[in-house]
């Protein structure tokens, strides 16, 4: 990957992931007008469905190149990536199960539980994605290796975890209508 289309492409990332959360910004100020009657227990917020499903395009956007860059490196750092991945889908699926709470059918929102993983994750990202021409020109290969599988695991979690918190939502509405 050439340092042109790199910083192209990461130029390309930040744009799409201001959008995502002008985006998300509309529909979280929508939904607080939306749910004024919904009662929350301590610990728990609402959350439209539609930022849920945005979450792993804000993963891929802030740090997709990173990951791609990696990649190019080896077939041995696709394998670290796939390893990453295949942990991250686990890990993603148990988060949702954690966080769920309940559907909101009206306003397709979704009940979560807080969890300070959350904002550790996002910083972690933010992290990655700022020091993107770094990482990129580390030889430390077993770093590299490292790196790359946790990245895919970042993204791979955030996938999962959106997946299987639209599937609890579906049956919860699914249990609801019956």
């Amino acid at each position: 990957m050439s340092v042109g289309s790199s910083s192209s492409s990461a130029g390309a990332g930040s744009y799409v992931v201001l959008v995502i959360l002008v985006v998300i910004a509309i529909l979280r100020s929508r939904s607080v007008r939306q749910n004024r009657d919904v009662v929350l227990n301590k610990g728990e917020r609402l959350r439209p469905l539609a930022i849920t499903l945005l979450d792993p395009l804000v993963s891929i956007a802030l740090i997709g190149t990173v990951l791609w860059g990696l990649m190019e490196r080896s077939d041995a750092h696709v394998l670290a990536a796939l390893i990453g991945a295949a942990a991250g889908v686990p890990i993603g699926m148990a988060r949702a199960k954690v966080m769920y709470v309940r559907a909101v059918k009206e306003s397709q929102s979704v009940i979560f539980r807080r969890s300070a993983i959350e904002y550790g994750l996002l910083g972690l990202l933010l992290i990655l994605r700022i020091a993107e021409s770094s990482i990129t020109h580390l030889h430390n290969e077993f770093v590299t290796y490292v790196l790359t599988g946790g990245v895919a695991l970042a993204v791979a979690e955030s996938v999962a975890r959106a997946s299987a918190i639209v599937v609890k939502y579906r049956r919860d509405v699914g249990l609801r209508a019956t």
